[in-house]
């Protein structure tokens, strides 16, 4: 009896052996763990080829997947709108400013000197000599309605941007054509026959570019359009006018050439006259099927 222990005292014994064994196991995975995480946290995650790893993020409802991790969209945004009350974002600048509309400035050039050169073609009491006008061919026909095609550009009105900046460079040519200082008269002085023609195949383009153009406004006001209807019959009359030297024919391009004027000029005032600074608004009425 005395070679044979107890059940309960074996018990104990394999406790003894065993619980010391069990403790350094638990401690030694502890250590582990805790090596493993102060890993991860000062060190970068790299892949097998040493380069930084990217996980995908998907978004299921309410919550966003990261790294295998699922997180709340809302936590997110509240995060994201902390970081943004932050005095380094309140310091840039607001992408959201109203631009001022360039368009009218356009058109104020353009009808301006398109009345005034209109008039000359037309021989209104006689006046044949269009040096006096060339100052505004250049700078208010060229240089501002070409500065306010540039404007179209910021605000994304592809459209204005082509006809303005155009039509800017059309009065430049214009300008520069009338003025001694090219000797463009001069070099055709032999040959007027050849400077007529010339002229008209420098009308002929402008034709074709405002036929083009009036086309693409079909579906914007009734002003618009008739500003570049009877452009593109002012054009067509010069044009003819210039290859067959025919006054009359020239003097019917200048009158259609005031139609357009006048078609620009209420187009202006449409795009300018608000009803809160003027007792006289009027109204640029829109085009079949307009999207204006």
């Amino acid at each position: 009896m005395s070679n044979h222990s107890s059940p309960s005292r074996q018990l104990n014994s394999f406790e003894e052996k065993e619980l010391p064994t069990q403790l350094n196991d638990i401690q030694r995975d502890a250590t582990n763990n805790d090596s493993g995480y102060k890993e991860d946290v000062n060190e970068p995650q790299t892949s097998e080829e040493n380069g930084p790893i990217v996980h995908e993020i998907t978004q299921q409802g309410d919550f966003f997947e990261m790294g295998g991790h699922r997180y709340r969209r809302q936590d997110l945004a509240n995060i994201v709108a902390g970081d943004l009350d932050n005095a380094m974002y309140k310091r840039r600048p607001h992408r959201g400013v109203q631009l001022g509309n360039p368009v009218p400035l356009g058109l104020a050039s353009f009808s301006f000197c398109c009345l005034i050169l209109s008039l000359v073609n037309a021989r209104v009491r006689g006046v044949t000599d269009s040096k006096l006008l060339v100052p505004a061919f250049l700078f208010f026909g060229g240089a501002i309605e070409l500065f306010a095609g540039l404007l179209c550009f910021v605000i994304g009105d592809t459209y204005s941007m082509t006809v303005f900046s155009s039509f800017g460079g059309f009065w430049i040519c214009w300008g520069c054509i009338n003025t001694d200082q090219f000797h463009i008269a001069s070099a055709y002085a032999n040959d007027p026959t050849m400077m007529d023609n010339v002229e008209g195949f420098f009308l002929a383009g402008w034709t074709v570019f405002t036929f083009l153009v009036m086309v693409c406004a079909m579906k914007t006001t009734w002003g618009l359009f008739f500003l570049l209807f009877f452009l593109e019959l002012t054009f067509l009359l010069l044009c003819i006018g210039s290859f067959i030297n025919n006054a009359h024919v020239l003097m019917a391009g200048g009158y259609f050439g005031i139609l357009s004027s006048v078609s620009g000029w209420y187009s202006l005032y449409c795009s300018i006259a608000d009803p809160a600074y003027t007792y006289v608004p009027l109204r640029a009425y829109p085009m079949p099927n307009s999207q204006v």
